[in-house]
């Protein structure tokens, strides 16, 4: 199914999303909704040719988002935090699927150390470069409530 883009205007893209509990997602009935909404999350990704794709977008206030970039794997990234980053800030043109059509120039820091949680609830530590980090800063930005316009 292809969920429909939340877009710029909407009071929920400017909230700060909730954390997931894993007793709540993983237990029963959650678990196989968990799992259709993640298909229907990369199916809507795919439809709309992004490369990642936040759950307040999809009108969700939770701390969820996935990318389809790297490896040819649907990446899924529950509760993320940014540990750190580094390097120096690079400026780069970016689009946003809440802001269809436009395109802004952003600067962000190259290098991330994040940690986050997968699908089967795996903690991992994850370092990144490039523009992968710069995807992940872009969807954590949505889960924190920000848009790269503001």
């Amino acid at each position: 199914m292809i969920l429909q883009i939340i877009k710029y205007g909407d009071k929920i893209l400017h909230k700060k999303c909730k954390k997931i509990k894993k007793n709540i997602l993983f237990e029963g009935l959650f678990e196989n909704m968990f799992n259709t909404l993640l298909e229907n999350m990369f199916n809507t990704l795919l439809k709309y040719r992004g490369v990642g794709l936040s759950a307040p977008q999809i009108g969700i206030s939770l701390r969820l988002f996935i990318i389809n970039y790297f490896d040819s794997r649907k990446n899924i990234f529950l509760n993320t935090k940014i540990l750190k980053q580094f390097g120096v800030y690079k400026e780069y043109c970016e689009g946003c699927l809440s802001l269809p059509k436009s395109f802004y120039r952003i600067k962000r820091k190259e290098i991330l150390l994040i940690e986050y949680f997968d699908e089967k609830w795996i903690r991992h530590n994850l370092l990144i470069k490039g523009f992968l980090a710069r995807v992940i800063l872009h969807e954590y930005d949505h889960i924190n409530g920000k848009l790269i316009i503001l």
